[in-house]
């Protein structure tokens, strides 16, 4: 079988972890890095020894027969152009989360995937964590019995961490829901079973030096009567965390604390699962490898990817509707949503 062939777009942190990721698998290869500034590129290419083309612009790379691949890493605001593009020269696409800063883009974005049949994966990358992978088992497996309540957090002070100072861009980067705290709404949808009927946030502006709201918390009520809570926080002063609580009428989970006497006859208090937690902010910790991975299999095998735009158009909606939940003081509906964005 011939090898296929990634295209990055976007030579950040994130792309980096692409890079290692793709280089470990046989089927693939990196064939060509895209950045406005040529030196980012130049430095994956020196660094991982690529054979591959360097571009500071996206056309000729798109252009290429021997790209099958491409990933999407650019700064939010201009994934709908990458994506759009993509699909039309009949790529496969990878698109770092979030899918878009707006409904419009989401929908510019599906509608050129629908008519070219290429296959996405968007990055919410961990679905591949441990983790989150044994939560999904022990749903499926009715560990919890009814689940009633899921709640998952975001808390990272992002903005005293990171090198890239467009996250602090209302413009390029988006919301605090929409730079980071998407991953925990994902991860809240996928938990729930379930797609948001109804959305109720409030924010909190404090002083720091983003141009947005750096946290907000959001109620969610699910169409199968499940509800949802979640906060984003870039404000507090504490480590990253990403908190997960599933509540359920045959048990519950905290993190990696489980009770579940529906698996283990006479527990008395809750057990910890030991394997590789959500607990880190640093891009290098995350799974990527399982990410690519199951996009190389889908596209090999035919097989529809999880999330793919699709569902992550979903998790989209939500944080539009918290967002616009928490500027307007009232409860939003999904259906009002795209009514009225």
């Amino acid at each position: 079988m011939d090898k296929l062939g990634v295209g990055i777009v976007g030579c950040g942190a994130v792309a980096e972890e692409y890079v290692k990721a793709f280089g470990q698998d046989e089927r693939c290869e990196v064939r060509a890095l895209v950045s406005r500034n040529r030196a980012n590129a130049e430095r994956y290419r020196d660094l991982y020894s690529l054979n591959c083309a360097i571009h500071t612009d996206a056309s000729a790379m798109l252009r290429a027969r021997d790209t099958n691949i491409v990933v999407v890493c650019t700064p939010h605001n201009q994934h709908a152009k990458y994506v759009v593009a993509a699909a039309e020269a009949g790529k496969h696409v990878i698109i770092e989360k979030p899918v878009a800063l707006t409904l419009q883009d989401v929908r510019r974005q599906q509608e050129a995937i629908k008519k070219t049949g290429v296959k996405t994966l968007v990055g919410f990358v961990l679905h591949w964590n441990p983790l989150l992978m044994t939560i999904d088992r022990l749903i499926t497996e009715g560990a919890f019995g009814h689940i009633f309540m899921v709640e998952v957090d975001y808390m990272h002070r992002i903005w005293l961490t990171t090198g890239q100072k467009w996250y602090a861009s209302r413009k390029r980067s988006g919301t605090a829901i929409l730079t980071g705290g998407c991953h925990a709404i994902d991860a809240m949808r996928w938990f729930a079973r379930s797609e948001a009927e109804q959305v109720c946030a409030y924010q909190v502006q404090t002083e720091n030096p983003i141009e947005y709201p750096g946290t907000i918390s959001v109620n969610v009520r699910f169409e199968n009567g499940t509800i949802g809570r979640s906060t984003t926080t870039f404000d507090a002063r504490m480590p990253y965390r990403f908190n997960i609580g599933i509540y359920g009428t045959e048990g519950t989970l905290r993190n990696n604390e489980l009770f579940a006497p529906k698996l283990f006859p006479g527990q008395t208090d809750f057990s910890k699962i030991p394997c590789i937690l959500p607990d880190s902010a640093d891009v290098a910790h995350h799974p990527f490898e399982g990410e690519v991975s199951h996009f190389l299999d889908c596209i090999i095998e035919d097989r529809r990817p999880f999330p793919d735009l699709d569902d992550a158009a979903h998790t989209q909606a939500v944080c539009f509707a918290a967002d616009l939940s928490a500027e307007s003081g009232r409860a939003v509906t999904i259906s009002e949503l795209h009514s009225v964005l």
